[in-house]
């Protein structure tokens, strides 16, 4: 099958000219992250808004990466990527203030549809477009329930754990999370800008996997990502799957949607799941 085995585009950009970008959006996100956790240890009643902020920025900073690889290191990234940053920043310390606060999410990828429209780039290379067909998103929506009710099913009989809602504001400011933030930075950098450089050079396979990789990594450093073993190597396949899937249905559909659907669909069931 000519998808699974043939480069994106042969006329790849030059990775080397996005060195230089990326290490600045990690040395300022780490810079303010840094900053914001210790303003935080000294902030009293308002204690957890630097946490939140500090939240918001790492999104924030991964968003800015897929703009620096989407615009091939261009200078032009840091105008998109601080338009999100500042809603996504935003969003965090409202939800910490608030539930209700967490509906500010859902402008974050209205913020960042109008940034890619807005600067008149062709963002369409990395999966920033519509599906061919309606029945790529349905399928990224099956695919994502599917996995989340199997490790509902497969939790709750091998591990104890139960599905069930606690408490319905907290339940929907996660998935509420998962709309401006989670999925929607996983979905933009490594399942749209990243895999589709590497595809542009490499076959589906080595580009997917690197991208799955990467995207796994974001989890394994979230202070909220399951620390108990078996829990964890759990966690782990999942997400592989879901990672692998979404970047087979952003090559079959040529959009980040449907892999975007599916995260939001898995992470729905996700959280449900209780010990």
């Amino acid at each position: 099958m000519r998808l699974l085995t043939a480069p994106f585009d042969p006329s790849a950009r030059v990775l080397s000219a996005l060195v230089r970008p990326l290490l600045e959006v990690a040395l300022i996100a780490a810079g303010s992250i840094a900053l914001l956790l210790a303003a935080d240890t000294l902030a009293g009643e308002w204690r957890g808004l630097g946490r939140a902020a500090a939240s918001g920025g790492s999104h924030a900073a991964m968003i800015a990466a897929g703009w620096v690889i989407a615009l091939g290191g261009a200078p032009r990234w840091r105008m998109p990527a601080a338009a999100s940053a500042a809603a996504l920043i935003v969003a965090s310390v409202a939800a910490r203030l608030a539930p209700a606060g967490a509906v500010l999410y859902f402008l974050v990828p209205l913020v960042l549809a109008r940034q890619a429209g807005s600067t008149r780039l062709d963002t369409r290379w990395i999966g920033w477009a519509r599906p061919q067909m309606s029945r790529q998103v349905i399928l990224g929506v099956a695919v994502g329930g599917f996995l989340g009710l199997h490790l509902l099913f497969a939790a709750s009989l091998t591990l104890g754990y139960t599905a069930s809602v606690l408490s319905l504001g907290g339940y929907l400011a996660g998935v509420a999370y998962d709309v401006g933030a989670n999925a929607l930075s996983v979905g933009w950098l490594f399942h749209g800008a990243l895999f589709s450089a590497l595809w542009r050079r490499w076959t589906f396979w080595p580009a997917a996997a690197i991208a799955t990789g990467a995207g796994l990594l974001r989890y394994l450093v979230d202070p909220t990502f399951p620390t108990a073993p078996e829990a964890a190597a759990g966690a782990v396949f999942y997400l592989t799957i879901l990672g692998l899937a979404s970047c087979a249905l952003r090559a079959w559909s040529g959009s980040v949607l449907p892999g975007y659907l599916a995260t939001l669909a898995f992470f729905a069931a996700y959280r449900a799941l209780h010990v």
